[in-house]
């Protein structure tokens, strides 16, 4: 199986060359790829700071209205409300593969869904943004944590803004591995690849990857913990369900400190609505964090102009320095 993966890396992923050296502002909140190659074909240099944070605030304001793009498309359906007839690849699986990406991106905050790129934007005085939680269940919106959590989450997004120590600032930021849920919604697309009883899924941020066999074999021993956990898929009509579980509980949910433990079961739905249309939905069981079962839903579409590049995370990476205040 990982001969399976490279092998598809090789095949699928077009690499391009290597990007000079970045900040995190210019890696997690870029602009278009068009906006900065002119850029630094004209400076010969990498974007300034300050360059950098207009960009981003322009990019805020100007996705803005995605909230309604995203309420939209949650509701679309085939024509007559007959289910979509996909391709069927060999092992009869519908055929799924191509790029798709989050409509409203972003994982800076679950419950008012942005990316770093509209919280610049605020920050330098633009429009506050207000959009739908990712939540749907609870009604309310809102994670239901337990006391105890719901206060360690108010403390890690405090430390976000005034990390003192690396372990306070997100580990996405200091490019380390996600879990599931948020890396679906980040605001660089994802691929899918197909091979016969897998699916095969994979980011050109972090170099992230993650294979979801589909043969009905068991999940690994509960002693194994993986960033990703223990994926295992299977197919009901036109939507993936995976379930997860052995996660090492490291990874966080958003930037603002969501968070869950390695009791966490994951149970995700990828319904697929037509060639270019994808609901992604996640429900979250942790009984040592949170004080029942909660969902949140994500609009996914297909973007298939958009082109891969090597993301190399922490080579020149010097940003976990510059969050860090002095103490």
């Amino acid at each position: 199986m990982w001969f399976q993966v490279f092998q598809f890396g090789a095949l699928y992923i077009r690499r391009a060359p290597a990007r000079p050296e970045h900040t995190f502002c210019e890696r997690t909140n870029r602009p278009s790829r068009e906006t900065i190659r002119s850029a630094e074909l004209q400076r010969g240099t990498r974007l300034s700071f300050r360059w950098c944070l207009r960009i981003v605030a322009a990019v805020g304001v100007l996705t803005a209205p995605l909230s309604a793009q995203e309420q939209q498309l949650s509701r679309v359906q085939s024509p007559a409300g007959s289910p979509w007839q996909p391709t069927r690849l060999s092992d009869g699986q519908p055929d799924v593969q191509g790029v798709w990406g989050a409509v409203l991106a972003g994982a800076f905050s679950l419950t008012n869904p942005m990316t770093g790129g509209d919280d610049f934007a605020q920050r330098l005085g633009g429009p506050p943004i207000r959009r739908p939680s990712r939540i749907v269940d609870p009604a309310d919106g809102r994670v239901p944590y337990q006391p105890w959590a719901a206060a360690l989450q108010e403390h890690q997004a405090s430390a976000w803004e005034h990390a003192t120590q690396p372990w306070e600032i997100d580990p996405q930021s200091r490019c380390l591995l996600s879990i599931a849920p948020r890396l679906a919604m980040l605001p660089t697309p994802f691929r899918i690849i197909q091979a016969p009883a897998s699916v095969v899924f994979i980011w050109d941020d972090y170099h992230a990857y993650r294979v979801v066999p589909l043969d009905g074999r068991p999940h690994i021993g509960s002693t194994a913990k993986l960033w990703m956990g223990d994926a295992r898929g299977h197919w009901e009509g036109n939507t993936l369900v995976i379930d997860t579980t052995n996660v090492n509980g490291k990874g966080r949910l958003s930037v603002v400190g969501d968070f869950l433990s390695e009791q966490a079961h994951i149970t995700e739905r990828l319904t697929f609505a037509d060639a270019e249309t994808m609901t992604y939905e996640t429900t979250i069981d942790d009984p040592a964090v949170f004080t029942r079962p909660w969902t949140m839903r994500a609009v996914e579409k297909r973007k298939a102009e958009y082109e891969f590049w090597e993301n190399a995370c922490h080579e020149g990476e010097r940003s976990v320095e510059g969050m860090l205040l002095a103490k």
